[in-house]
């Protein structure tokens, strides 16, 4: 005995036409496990029976008034939807998850079920969401909005997997909220650009100097602005720290804020980060192509630092990107527009640049409607007694140390110094001080300056292979301190920007931004 699956099509619509129908089947102690009724039509589904039974209530039932016809159906229309809907989005090629108001799962395709959650959907439904992921998070981003259909995106790692995470909400005609649907979206962990969780505001900004000061109401009074930000400073004084800032005052602080450095990259590299690629462009890219920063912001913050290291080639196709807001991947023939806020930042001279013809003025234009420059640390030590409060405490508690004070001898030694690397180098210097402590307060003889990376001892080695390089180290160590960018570094050794990047790879040499 199987359970049955009818639908009842009435000719009339009147009154108690469906109790007439559900007394017949009281009559035979039939039971139901579900019915819903509409105008002119009703689906059942009863309890198995005995076929003899059966036919006694199809007889009976066609030769009730009102009724047109009886029919044995095997899926109820929902089920037909539901079926068409689930296979839909089990071929998908990224996460669907349904979720009740509270954030049940309610329903997990496929490809969420087995390469993000590693279970069956059937396993984690009815589970909280929460015991995946930060859904609170998202939630909390979509309560900040009046508007109940708005979609929230962030950036969460997952297991070992870094994802792009939508979470839209699902509304009736009345606008009343039933459920949410999450969508996750698989991120290339090998991305040279930088995007994930931007807790940083102003308040993390740690100044007194009125100089400090006056920067901080520039940004903030320029984050109410959708208008390029030109961040200008020496290496180590806290531009991105800005720019995260000035993201996190704007009405984009929910949408995405990406990270790139232009100096770090190869001029190849650099532009299908920028602005993606198509399919089979590439050897060795993937083969469904890949978005640039520009379509994965979207709504959010552009962020490209040392922008003056750009070739000119992509100076000229920033430009352009940049006037018509739209952007073309690499290979490819049609144009995706974009709606970003691009910051960005350099710690070269910019007018010079532009007077060398390194750097093009019509892009200086476009990215200059604002500008802030952040002063040195050696024209604000007077911020050098808060700066050592804060990190002493942080890098207190990461040594397991309790350090209170700082001996006077030691703040003058710290405040006769002129801080070349600024307040990253401030940083370490505080760091390494705290490490070797001994005591509650830092004395002078905790604080080393003027460290060098390559030690000259080194060069005494007896093999010539070994000379060679640590001549080599030296050499290239001398010319990034010496010069502000890296291809300036390059253009002084007399060697292309390309070798100088693979020599400081060999030998792990980073410059100091």
């Amino acid at each position: 005995m199987e359970a049955k699956k009818i639908k009842l099509t009435a000719s009339e619509d009147r009154p108690h036409l469906t109790y007439e129908a559900l007394s017949v089947l009281h009559n035979h102690d039939v039971g139901l496990i579900w019915m819903e009724v509409y105008a002119y039509v009703a689906y059942i589904k009863l309890m198995p029976m005995e076929e003899g039974v059966w036919e006694n209530i199809k007889m009976e039932l066609k030769e009730l008034d009102g009724w047109s016809s009886l029919e044995e159906i095997e899926l109820f229309p929902f089920e037909e939807k539901d079926t068409e809907m689930r296979k839909v989005l089990d071929v998908i090629p990224h996460g669907v998850t349904l979720l009740s108001r509270s954030g049940d799962i309610k329903y997990v395709n496929d490809y969420a079920a087995d390469k993000i959650f590693m279970t069956s959907g059937r396993d984690i439904t009815g589970i909280n969401i929460r015991k995946y992921m930060n859904y609170d998070k998202l939630v909390s981003f979509l309560n900040m909005s009046r508007n109940n259909s708005i979609m929230t995106k962030d950036t969460m790692e997952i297991g070992s997997q870094l994802y792009q995470v939508n979470l839209q909400p699902i509304t009736s005609e009345e606008n009343v909220l039933s459920s949410y649907l999450l969508s996750f979206y698989e991120m290339d962990g090998t991305s040279v650009f930088n995007r994930y969780d931007n807790p940083i505001t102003f308040e993390d900004i740690v100044a007194e100097s009125n100089k400090m000061l006056d920067a901080i109401k520039q940004g903030k009074l320029y984050s109410k602005s959708d208008s390029p930000v030109l961040i200008t400073g020496e290496s180590g004084t806290g531009k991105e720290l800005f720019a995260r800032a000035i993201h996190n005052h704007s009405r984009r602080k929910n949408k995405p804020f990406i990270a790139i450095n232009c100096a770090a990259i190869p001029d190849q590299l650099l532009e299908s980060e920028l602005f993606g690629y198509e399919g089979g462009t590439f050897t060795g890219g993937r083969k469904e192509g890949k978005a640039g920063i520009f379509e994965i912001a979207g709504g959010g913050t552009v962020f490209l630092d040392e922008i003056g290291e750009m070739a000119p080639h992509l100076q000229a196709k920033l430009l352009r990107v940049l006037q018509e807001k739209k952007v073309r991947r690499v290979g490819g023939a049609s144009e995706v527009n974009f709606d970003v806020r691009l910051i960005s930042a350099t710690n070269q001279n910019i007018d010079e640049m532009v007077r060398n013809k390194e750097f093009r003025l019509d892009l200086l234009f476009r990215i200059n409607i604002f500008n802030i420059n952040i002063p040195p640390l050696r024209e604000r030590k007077e911020d050098l007694p808060i700066l050592f409060e804060h990190f002493a405490r942080i890098h207190s508690k990461r040594y397991h140390k309790e350090i209170d004070g700082i001996k006077q001898n030691a703040m003058r030694k710290l405040l006769n110094y002129n801080w070349p690397g600024n307040v990253r180098e401030f940083q370490n210097v505080l760091e390494r001080a705290v490490a070797l402590s001994t005591e509650k307060e830092i004395t002078a003889r905790d604080i080393m300056l003027n460290y060098d990376i390559v030690p000259e001892e080194s060069l005494g080695s007896t093999s010539l292979k070994e000379c060679l390089e640590n001549l080599e180290k030296k050499k290239i160590t001398e010319s990034l301190k010496m010069n502000k960018s890296i291809r300036e570094a390059a253009r002084s050794l007399e060697v292309t920007h390309t070798m100088l990047i693979n020599r400081m790879k060999k030998y792990n040499i980073r410059k100091e931004n």
